[in-house]
């Protein structure tokens, strides 16, 4: 299961957490009420939002200090928009509870990251499918380059219907063409309608 979806910026060294949703709440019965449960969910967007910039910064670090050695990928040369992405592991604890880590599969592109909380056990390959076509469908709404913070903020209605559609529930689906096809007409529909 995906526990939440996080975007963030990325393009400066602090990160700023532009949109997030929480599917599950771990511990969400221990919290008496609506304001610490509103802050325990700033809290793990944060966390999550300053551990994709780290690995982002680390990631881009050594890109550049491979293309100064003169080793540099041919993929990522040939890539004119490459999206960097990728997928670590965090503890288990605070500031998510329970007994087992999480892992947070990420992407990022023009100045935003894109990052999903999903459980251990969760299959990564799907994760990473349908971490794809939401960028791709955020982005599509989005046009505005220069500035996408904004625009994921005041339409987060229609994040939440991307997000909803590809992820119902925080449930990850196993998608062939023709379920992606299916999917993006009711997504312009319910778009169209909003």
């Amino acid at each position: 299961m995906v526990l939440g979806f996080v975007i963030s910026t990325v393009a400066s060294d602090v990160p700023r957490v532009i949109f997030s949703y929480m599917f599950e709440l771990d511990g969400a019965m221990d919290v008496a009420n609506a304001d610490q449960l509103r802050a325990l969910r700033k809290e793990q967007a944060l966390h999550v939002a300053n551990q994709v910039q780290s690995e982002y910064s680390f990631l881009r670090a050594s890109s550049q200090s491979l293309a100064e050695v003169g080793m540099v990928l041919p993929s990522r040369e040939d890539e004119k928009s490459a999206h960097e992405h990728g997928l670590f592991r965090i503890r288990p604890g605070l500031p998510f509870t329970g007994d087992e880590s999480k892992v947070i599969l990420w992407q990022a592109t023009a100045g935003a990251a894109y990052a999903m909380v999903c459980e251990e056990e969760e299959n990564r390959v799907t994760g990473a499918q349908i971490l794809s076509l939401l960028v791709q469908y955020l982005q599509e709404f989005v046009k505005s380059a220069e500035q996408p913070a904004a625009e994921y903020m005041l339409k987060s209605d229609r994040v939440m219907a991307v997000l909803h559609q590809f992820l119902p529930n925080g449930q990850l689906l196993f998608l062939n063409h023709r379920a992606i096809r299916q999917l993006e007409k009711d997504l312009e529909i319910l778009l169209k309608s909003k």
